[in-house]
C-alpha cells in the first residue's frame, strides 16, 4: 500500500513543476489546471497516507472537509482562503473546457496558495 500512496505524492510534484513551467512560459491556462492538479494529489496523497483511503472526486472543497477529519488547522486552511481554492477548483473545468483566460496575477496568486499549503502542512506531505 506504501509504494502505491507514494505515486500520489510524486504525480503531485511532477503537476506542482509543470505548473511553474507552464507560468514561466505564459500558458496560463495549463499552469491553472496543473495547480490544480497537484494541490487535489497532495490532498489525496494525505488521506491515503494518514487514514488508508481518499474519497474519488474532483471537489477540492469536499476533499478539505475530509482532511478536517485529520487536523482542524485544514479546514481553518481552506476557510481562510477560500475565494483563492475556489479559483483553483474551477481551474480543472474552466482551463479544459471553457475559453477562460487566466493572467500571470491569477496564477501566481494559485501557485502562493499551493506552496502555502505544502508549507502549512509540511508534516503529513514528506
Amino acid at each position: 500500500m506504501r509504494g502505491d500512496v507514494e505515486v500520489f505524492l510524486k504525480k503531485a510534484e511532477k503537476f506542482d513543476s509543470a505548473a511553474r513551467h507552464f507560468l514561466k512560459e505564459g500558458v496560463y491556462d495549463l499552469a491553472a489546471f496543473h495547480v490544480e492538479q497537484a494541490l487535489r494529489l497532495y490532498i489525496k496523497y494525505i488521506l491515503a497516507k494518514v487514514i488508508g483511503y481518499f474519497p474519488k472526486m474532483h471537489s477540492l472543497t469536499k476533499l478539505f472537509k475530509e482532511l478536517s477529519k485529520i487536523d482542524e488547522e485544514f479546514i481553518n486552511f481552506y476557510q481562510n482562503n477560500e475565494i483563492i481554492l475556489k479559483d483553483i477548483e474551477d481551474a480543472y473545468i474552466l482551463s479544459r473546457y471553457y475559453p477562460r483566460e487566466y493572467s500571470e496575477n491569477e496564477v501566481k496568486k494559485m501557485i502562493n496558495t499551493l506552496d502555502e499549503f505544502k508549507k502549512r502542512f509540511e508534516k503529513w506531505i514528506s
